[in-house]
């Protein structure tokens, strides 16, 4: 017995490490398994993933091109002709939305009347036809709503487009470092630490985009927001998966997942109410001072804790008590017999590779060092990076199918939440990996189906584009489940990271498909996912199936690519 450091008048018993781990984890399994402390990890977890989803579409909001743009000539200002009479005398017949206009002398025209310069403008274009030269040759853009969108603010059209994608890029940018970094973070330092480092990018991010004066500030403050999205979602989704029971893990994953569609329908409600873009990007902020309440409510992983032997933190987290307990240590080893001076010598410090090697790096290298796990992470990396690519695609595809980008927002957020109560449904009946299957097959499907629609008929695209969405919202909960299941506690973080960083691979994609392929034809961003979804769901075959409730804590223990029964029966 000795002395405990919480009251010297206690003793604290001595117990085994592992009889000290044992007793801690049927704790967790007891509390774990309902209550108030299954709850409130729940609710402290879901409540940021609403957050996130504000910005999975709010490109399509703060940043959609203009609905009317024309290119103002200076020199017509002061003429008394209409705005329709100047647009008509600068750029008639041009079919270029405002970014160019012929190449006439304005000073000249702008001392005729209207029906004289009309007059002039149409004889001089049956007998030489003037060049036609960008709009910022001769004027400025002008746009009929220019508070609706950022594009507006700095110009982000015509020769320039390719700028406004890179808002969503840098977004996604973001979430694929913050993934990776974020991810060795939370099992190197622990999920709350991770969680709450995510939390200040969060919000100094929003305050960025909201105030900022210029576009490359904006971008940074996007890029900030993309990063803190993964700082809190894959840390807040491994306390739910590593601290809750079997009987509620499954439909209290879908539910996390469920509330990013929740944010999307709140972004548009908001975004009708509130036009000005920036003032949109106010009311998305203020909400984000609410992580400061989850970072001080927050407790610590408990699994996280034992696996990394900070046993008296555990205990107080799960007995919500000090521990009367003290951790018996290990005998040291018997010191080998000295024979040789040079083993007397001081050992040199170890290089600074062996010193990543077995720091940082450790959990990265283990990733790739044991075969079993190396099998199963390049398949989880391609089957993240097609389900993001989907997702993203289907949420960005607006502009493509000619409809209200509110509506169409409100739409895929409302598909996608009864997409989660079909995994719900079928995790119970038919395991992880046929689940995951399923879905990925019934997606590909779906948009592929789009082929098959005639060209201008919107209902029947968007109908199937829908139930596209719908699979993909529902693949991308299991996936995410799924793979949290197939790897040990030790690696889970960073595994689910680095699944994250190939994830935004497709999410970076995402916006050049739908600007830059879509405009070349609105079906190919829904063709190619199509078939990259396919892929994904005939590679799942290769998977074990996760759904028998016990995870694995150690590399040595994850199972094989293709499951024992079936290997024996081959």
């Amino acid at each position: 017995m000795t002395q405990s450091k919480d009251n010297p008048e206690k003793s604290r018993e001595l117990i085994s490490e592992d009889s000290m781990k044992d007793l801690l984890t049927k704790q967790l399994e007891i509390v774990g398994s309902g209550g108030a402390y299954v709850w409130a990890i729940f609710f402290l977890c879901v409540t940021p993933n609403i957050l996130n989803g504000f910005h999975v579409s709010s490109y399509t909001l703060l940043g959609h091109l203009p609905d009317d743009q024309w290119c103002g000539i200076p020199d017509l200002q002061d003429t008394n002709w209409t705005l329709a009479q100047k647009r008509e005398i600068a750029a008639h017949g041009l079919d270029s939305g405002g970014c160019t206009v012929w190449d006439w002398n304005y000073q000249h025209l702008a001392k005729m009347s209207y029906e004289a310069a009309l007059n002039y403008t149409s004889h001089n274009m049956e007998s030489a036809q003037p060049a036609e030269v960008s709009c910022k040759v001769k004027g400025h853009y002008e746009y009929s709503n220019p508070e609706s969108t950022f594009v507006s603010d700095w110009d982000l059209t015509c020769e320039q487009s390719i700028q406004r994608t890179s808002a969503q890029v840098s977004i996604s940018l973001g979430k694929f470092c913050g993934s990776f970094t974020f991810g060795i973070l939370a099992d190197k330092f622990g999920r709350k630490t991770s969680f709450s480092l995510g939390a200040l990018f969060f919000i100094v991010g929003s305050f960025f985009c909201t105030f900022s004066p210029w576009y490359s500030l904006f971008l940074a403050g996007r890029f900030a927001l993309g990063a803190a999205s993964s700082g809190l979602f894959y840390p807040a989704f491994t306390m739910i998966v590593e601290n809750i029971c079997l009987k509620h893990r499954s439909w209290m994953s879908i539910a996390f997942s469920a509330s990013y569609p929740v944010g999307m329908i709140i972004l548009a409600i908001i975004g009708y109410f509130i036009q000005p873009w920036r003032h949109l990007q106010l009311a998305l902020t203020i909400p984000s001072l609410l992580l400061l309440l989850n970072c001080y409510l927050m407790n610590e992983s408990p699994r996280w804790l034992i696996t990394n032997r900070r046993y008296d933190r555990v205990y107080k987290i799960l007995f919500r008590q000090p521990s009367h307990y003290q951790v018996q240590p290990v005998a040291a080893a018997v010191a080998p017999v000295v024979t040789d001076k040079k083993s007397l010598e001081p050992q040199g410090s170890f290089s600074l590779g062996e010193r990543l090697k077995n720091g940082p790096l450790k959990s990265i290298i283990e990733l790739f060092a044991n075969p079993n796990v190396r099998k199963l992470i390049f398949t989880s990396y391609f089957m993240f990076c097609v389900t993001s690519l989907s997702y993203y695609v289907t949420a960005l595809n607006a502009a493509n199918m000619s409809v209200s980008r509110y509506l169409y927002i409100i739409g895929t957020g409302l598909v996608d939440i009864p997409s989660y109560l079909v995994p719900v449904i079928m995790l119970r009946f038919t395991g992880r990996r046929i689940t995951t299957m399923f879905l990925f097959l019934w997606t590909g499907v779906s948009l592929l189906l789009v082929l098959a629609v005639p060209a201008g008929n919107t209902t029947w695209v968007v109908a199937f584009a829908m139930l596209g969405r719908f699979g993909i919202s529902a693949t991308y909960s299991v996936v995410t489940l799924y793979t949290a299941e197939l790897y040990p506690t030790e690696i889970r973080n960073s595994a689910l990271g680095t699944c994250s960083t190939f994830a935004h691979v497709g999410s970076i994609s995402a916006p050049f498909v739908v600007d830059i392929l879509g405009a070349l034809g609105w079906y190919i961003p829904t063709t190619i996912c199509g078939c990259c979804v396919l892929v994904a769901g005939l590679l799942t075959l290769t998977l074990p199936e996760t759904g028998t409730g016990k995870l694995s804590d150690k590399v040595e223990d994850t199972p094989a690519t293709v499951p024992a029964e079936e290997a024996e029966k081959k």
